[in-house]
Parts: C-alpha cells; sequence; structure tokens
C-alpha cells in the first residue's frame, strides 16, 4: 500500500493526526542502555547456574519433579530481563523537547526538523520522497530568508546537502515532473544562495548546463520532452538562471533571454498567463509567479518589469481556500509591485487558512515541508 495515497483519502483531521503522531515518534531521541547491562545480566545468569540444585541434592519423589538443564530457558530469561530494562529506561525519562509550532513559526519549525547531514526527509512529513531535493532546497531557501539571520549554519549544511545530491551530469533525480522541479528548484537554491568553494562552484556550473539542455527551442521547460514548455516549471528555472548569471555563470546567460521571452509570451492582455502558450484557463497562481519572474529575473529587459506590474495588478488579494503555492507567488509579485497593502492582505488571509488547519491541495506531496517552506518565504521581511 502507498502510505501516501492512503492519507490521501482521509479526511484531514484524522490524517493530519497522523503525521502529528509520526513526526513526535520520530522526533524522540532514542536512549542507549547502560554500557555493562549486557555483562551484568549475563554474569548474573551464570552465577545462577552455578549454584542451581542438583539431581543428588534433590531426590526425585513423588511431590517433586527433576530440574533439567533448560539453557534455552535462561538465554530467553536474560533476554526478557534485559527488555523489561530497557523499557523502564526508555518511558522513565522527561518528554524529548518537540520542534516549533509550523503554524506559529514555521522558519523554527523548519530548521529543527533538518536531518544530520543537511537535507530534509520528506516522508518524516507526509511527502513524497522522489521531491527530497526541491523540498530540501525550498526549506533552505526558507531558512536564508529569515529576518533575524538565525539559521545561517542550516542554510550552509543544506547547500551542502544539495551538492552531495547531485548526480554527474548536473541533474537531481526524478523523472518527469519529479525531475523538472528537483532540477529548477535545486539550482534556483544553489544559485541564491552561493555557497562557497569550488565544489559549490562546479555544482552550480553542472546544474546549469543541465538546465540549459534541456530547454525546448522555443525558451520553456516542460515536464516531458516534446513540448515548447509550462509556465509554472518554466519560471523557476528562469530565476534559477538569473541567480547564477548574477553570480557570474556566463553559460546561463543565453537560456535566461530565451526563457524570459518564452514567459512573455505566455502572458495575455487581460492579465492572465496561459500554463501552455495558447491554452485556455486562467490561474492566479501562474499569473503571480510569471509577474515576479519577469518583475527580478527580467528587470534588465526593457518592458519585461512593466509587463509583470501589469499582470500584478490583476490578481486578487481574497482567496477562499488554503494555497501556500498561490499565496507565496502573491505576496511576492505585490512586494516586488510596491503594493505592500495587498501583500499584507494575502499575509493575512495565508495565516489565517494555516491556523485553522486548512488542507493545502499540495500537502498529500509535499507534505509539512512544502506548507512551512512557503509560508516562511511568503513571511513579512
Amino acid at each position: 500500500m502507498n502510505l501516501n495515497a492512503h492519507l490521501s483519502e482521509l479526511p484531514a483531521a484524522e490524517a493530519a493526526a497522523f503525521r502529528t503522531l509520526v513526526a513526535r515518534l520520530q522526533a524522540a531521541p532514542q536512549r542507549e542502555p547502560a554500557p555493562q547491562l549486557a555483562s551484568r545480566i549475563l554474569a548474573a545468569v551464570a552465577s545462577e547456574r552455578t549454584q542451581r540444585p542438583t539431581l543428588n541434592a534433590q531426590p526425585i519423589t513423588t511431590n517433586h519433579k527433576p530440574v533439567t538443564s533448560n539453557y534455552r530457558l535462561w538465554r530467553w530469561a536474560a533476554a526478557l530481563a534485559a527488555g523489561l530494562l530497557a523499557a523502564l529506561t526508555l518511558f522513565d525519562r522527561p518528554a524529548a523537547p518537540q520542534p516549533a509550532d509550523p503554524a506559529a513559526d514555521p522558519a523554527a519549525w523548519l530548521a529543527a526538523s533538518q536531518e544530520a547531514d543537511g537535507a530534509w526527509q520528506p516522508a518524516r512529513h507526509g511527502g513524497d520522497p522522489a521531491y527530497r531535493p526541491a523540498l530540501t532546497a525550498l526549506a533552505a531557501l526558507a531558512l536564508a530568508r529569515d529576518p533575524a539571520d538565525r539559521f545561517r549554519e542550516g542554510v550552509r549544511r543544506a547547500a551542502a546537502a544539495l551538492v552531495a545530491m547531485q548526480a554527474a551530469d548536473g541533474a537531481f533525480g526524478g523523472e518527469g515532473r519529479v525531475r523538472a522541479y528537483n532540477q529548477a528548484i535545486a539550482t534556483c537554491a544553489l544559485a541564491t544562495l552561493a555557497p562557497h568553494g569550488p565544489a559549490a562552484a562546479a555544482a552550480l556550473e553542472r546544474a546549469v548546463a543541465c538546465s540549459r539542455a534541456g530547454q525546448s527551442a522555443e525558451g520553456g521547460w516542460d515536464y516531458e520532452a516534446g513540448s515548447e514548455g509550462n509556465a509554472a516549471v518554466t519560471a523557476w528555472q528562469v530565476r534559477a538562471l538569473a541567480a547564477a548569471a548574477e553570480r557570474g555563470v556566463g553559460q546561463a546567460n543565453i537560456p535566461l533571454r530565451k526563457g524570459l521571452r518564452w514567459l512573455r509570451g505566455a502572458a495575455r492582455g487581460a492579465g492572465g498567463v496561459a500554463y501552455h502558450r495558447g491554452s485556455a484557463g486562467r490561474s492566479e497562481s501562474l499569473a503571480a509567479l510569471a509577474a515576479y519572474t519577469l518583475m527580478t529575473s527580467g528587470r534588465s529587459f526593457e518592458g519585461l518589469p512593466a509587463l509583470g506590474r501589469n499582470l500584478t495588478a490583476a490578481l486578487s488579494a481574497a482567496d477562499g481556500a488554503a494555497d501556500c503555492y498561490r499565496d507565496y507567488a502573491k505576496v511576492m509579485a505585490f512586494e516586488s509591485a510596491g503594493d505592500t497593502a495587498r501583500a499584507e492582505a494575502v499575509r493575512g488571509g495565508m495565516l489565517h487558512r494555516r491556523q485553522a488547519g486548512a488542507q493545502d491541495p499540495w500537502e498529500p506531496i509535499g507534505g509539512t515541508l512544502y506548507t512551512c517552506a512557503f509560508t516562511a518565504l511568503a513571511a513579512r521581511q
């Protein structure tokens, strides 16, 4: 059975309760028994065996049965005693400190949930482990955005973990949709965080080369070969290339221009952005993400910041359903356009829905790492 698929079919409250229980069990530190516990138990067993009555000392009568030398029984007794002592040790201890409340301080919760190798494990928090590079990158970007700079060491460790996850061809693993987002978001994080050292610089060059190789002739990126691109993953790739170009990665410049041209072609006169150029439908998430990308990554190109501001002006600041990705993109677009009042309105709605426990549509894939990362990225600076 696929546990994530099963959880997605449960009522939101039951799934959330299960994930909370799993997180608490995984957060509890393991306790080692006393170093000499096993040797003391074995010594006591050996002593008891040498002192037990013999057949000569205990005559057989109709009321007594002879004592047999069942060594397996002693070994089982020793194991049982060790288990009981271990259980007493485990339960007779103070409660382990719990991570920060993810709704109250998502960045602190992310920092407390970071693994020893610097990455994050989505499966521990209700997410799909295939997206480990992308979710590690999002968490690292969220920690780096903390206004008090509380998590500098965690950011450094996360960047090192991303370098370690990268394959020789510059990719970050997965197929189709998974590969597309792992590549775009991990490359964006490496370029934005700008870790020092030759290994990190080489990793960024490889990542940009891999992204460049995956770009369509029209300038976009998509999940499968043969498509000219989709607005979501193309926006992330453009942001990654813009950050890499700022770090002096020369090979990022040409695919950056092509990607920006593709995004400009996806914008509609009415203020929306097509998922695939020429497709029907309108998405506030895509419009906000594209607007933010055009205003920031395209700020050096004539006409693109103005196009981004026009897209932002058509966005709504009020939304009913929970969607951390959409809200994050809107906050970034409104702030980039100088509309702080509407950015605050989106933050307020986002906080209200988080505190109410509203289910995010992408939480079954990204888990708590996903919702916490985008909430922290959207926080006021």
